[in-house]
């Protein structure tokens, strides 16, 4: 008699383990900038899709839920970012694991991103890329009022739609054909 032998799956990507990020105490924003300013100046320096308008700049960032959420504008995205601030928000996410985040305007998909250097300023965060790349955007004051009106879209909620059952009125019923007398049928009229 044959041995089975167990048939053992490896996954082609194994994407590397979460590290505990450490809570932001004050606003990042500084460190941010500085970071993705580094990003520009290495792993983006002369790529074809950078817009040469728009600088590295941190638009707005926002305690949202005890974490920090940041407006970012570079020369390749406009993007919100997330940090630790030990709230609710943050979750510790390895490096390109998509996590969905329930903000007031609802869920959005946020991908993991972590430091490749023990230098790096700032060790993990979450992104949202919400135009990517900034084409046609004249300068960066203008993806400044861009990324500030997302970053506030984010934190108002849907408006309600209005429901008839909310209103304390009945709700609706679909309109039925009238049924067919049985003379009616009869006589084909129905």
């Amino acid at each position: 008699m044959s041995e089975v032998i167990p048939f053992v799956r490896v996954p082609a990507f194994r994407p590397p383990e979460a590290e505990v990020a450490t809570p932001w105490q004050s606003d990042p924003s500084t460190p941010l900038a500085r970071h993705f300013r580094r990003v520009h100046e290495t792993r983006m320096l002369g790529l074809p899709f950078l817009n040469d308008a728009l600088n590295v700049t941190v638009a707005a960032c926002e305690r949202v839920d005890g974490d920090w959420l940041a407006a970012l504008v570079t020369p390749w995205s406009i993007q919100l970012a997330l940090l630790p601030g030990g709230g609710t928000l943050w979750r510790d996410t390895a490096a390109g694991t998509r996590h969905t985040l329930s903000l007031p305007v609802g869920d959005l998909v946020f991908i993991g991103e972590a430091a490749e250097h023990a230098s790096d300023l700032v060790p993990a965060l979450l992104y949202c890329p919400l135009i990517a790349p900034p084409d046609g955007i004249s300068d960066t004051a203008a993806a400044c009022a861009i990324a500030r009106e997302a970053l506030a879209t984010v934190l108002q909620p849907l408006p309600a739609t209005p429901d008839a059952t909310d209103s304390g009125d009945p709700a609706p019923h679909p309109r039925t054909p009238p049924s067919p007398s049985r003379r009616a049928f009869l006589r084909g009229r129905s």
